[in-house]
């Protein structure tokens, strides 16, 4: 009978956090979308609803790499970094590691 109380109650407790989360994650998400558009609009962007809140559009007009290309005449490219080159030392066999002769066994 206790197995049986344990079992119902388990699952009433699962069907309460479904029904909760059906409720509140919505609520939940929408305003970290918010946070989030706010953090950006911060940043130099605009954000807007459009229609009852449910959809939002986010335009990017902030100060960042857009400036850096307007401030490069163009036709000229500028490179910050370039990685080293690797040259090879050795080729063929001494790259190759250590070589063991064996002999086929019959």
């Amino acid at each position: 009978m206790a197995f049986l109380k344990f079992i119902l109650i388990t699952f009433a407790v699962y069907f309460v956090v479904r029904f909760l989360f059906k409720l509140l994650l919505p609520f939940a998400m929408r305003k970290a979308a918010e946070k989030l558009m706010k953090k950006a609009q911060e940043q130099g962007g605009t954000y807007s609803s459009q229609g009852q809140g449910n959809t939002f559009y986010y335009e990017f007009t902030g100060k960042g790499q857009q400036e850096n290309k307007r401030a490069q005449p163009e036709g000229k490219i500028q490179v910050d970094y370039i990685p080293p080159k690797e040259t090879p030392d050795r080729k063929g066999a001494q790259t190759a590691g250590e070589f063991v002769d064996f002999e086929e066994i019959k």
